[in-house]
């Protein structure tokens, strides 16, 4: 098995890359080569239901994990929404009126949009745990590939997010189950590199999980998920042989608290980004995105801290 920080050390690279992607899709800078070329880590998401899945045998059934922090980050979120709608001098109902659409259709309000993987995850445990013992897990991997690509076909350009993370992180906790000891096995490392390097040179396809929706048009929908299977073995592989040379980094630490990094960075992005842009006269992007980055370099940390302190920790399901 894996060495005990090794896991850490990819949820901390994936959250990183996660803030990072944010922010620059929150700057309008996804057509950059920074951007783009972050996207040879485009399984980041499937690997949290992937590694949920790894460790199902020893998850409880209680849900207050998952969504008590949702609740409470979308109360944070909320405050900050009415704090931007009022930098802006923008009408406060109007503001919570769209949250409340934009919760329903995709799980999450906008000023705090990651929270829809609480949710989705916490819905995935729950289920799974329900049906187990009732059903072929084979079988019900396969129900959910077939809905993920119903919804992708049908439902996603309309805006309705949720049911499609649900079927696919479904699949991905499923198969972090099956293949939590597997994965390590070297013939399957080494499929999984052939079918990494053949899909990425000939038809590379990525898929934003969130939507379900392909971020490349040139990409097919089904080879996704082979795709992302394969990346993430081929990484968590990688991590588990040569994971010390990134241990000084402080990777781990960001992973073994990734909670707090996921669930604050966004509202407090979107709070920066409105009062940079309300005091600048001439707003630069890459400026804003290295004022971001040094200010969470300091926040979030402090906030860890915080909501690490025994009052506070249930706040982040622990």
């Amino acid at each position: 098995m894996v060495r005990d920080n090794t896991l850490d050390i990819v949820a901390g690279i994936f959250i990183v890359r996660i803030i990072l992607g944010h922010y620059m899709s929150l700057l309008h800078l996804n057509e950059s080569l920074l951007y783009r070329s972050m996207n040879i880590l485009f399984f980041f998401m499937p690997w949290f239901f992937f590694k949920s899945g790894m460790f199902c045998s020893e998850q409880r059934k209680d849900v207050k994990s998952l969504l008590l922090p949702y609740v409470f980050f979308s109360i944070v979120g909320i405050v900050i929404a009415a704090s931007v709608a009022l930098i802006n001098e923008s009408s406060l109902p109007s503001t919570l009126l769209g949250e409340c659409k934009t919760l329903v259709l995709k799980q999450a309000i906008h000023f705090n949009a990651p929270l829809w993987f609480l949710l989705s995850l916490c819905f995935v445990r729950v289920f799974f745990n329900c049906i187990r013992n009732a059903i072929n897990h084979y079988l019900l991997l396969g129900s959910s590939l077939l809905f993920a690509f119903l919804h992708y076909l049908f439902l996603a350009k309309h805006g309705l997010y949720w049911p499609g993370n649900l079927c696919s992180g479904l699949a991905f906790y499923i198969l972090g189950m099956k293949l939590k000891d597997l994965q390590y096995n070297k013939k399957i490392v080494i499929s999984s590199l052939i079918v990494l390097v053949t899909i990425g040179i000939f038809r590379p396809t990525i898929v934003t999980m969130y939507g379900n929706i392909l971020l490349y048009e040139n990409g097919i929908y089904l080879l996704w998920y082979p795709f992302c299977l394969a990346g993430i073995i081929a990484f968590n592989n990688l991590i588990k042989y040569a994971g010390f040379i990134l241990e000084h980094f402080h990777f781990d630490d960001i992973g073994h608290h990734s909670m707090i990094y996921y669930v604050m960075h966004w509202p407090i992005g979107l709070l920066i980004i409105a009062i940079y842009q309300k005091t600048t006269p001439a707003p630069n992007n890459w400026e804003l995105l290295i004022y971001m980055f040094l200010i969470n370099l300091v926040v979030l940390p402090l906030l860890t801290y915080l909501f690490n302190l025994r009052r506070m920790a249930k706040f982040i399901g622990k």
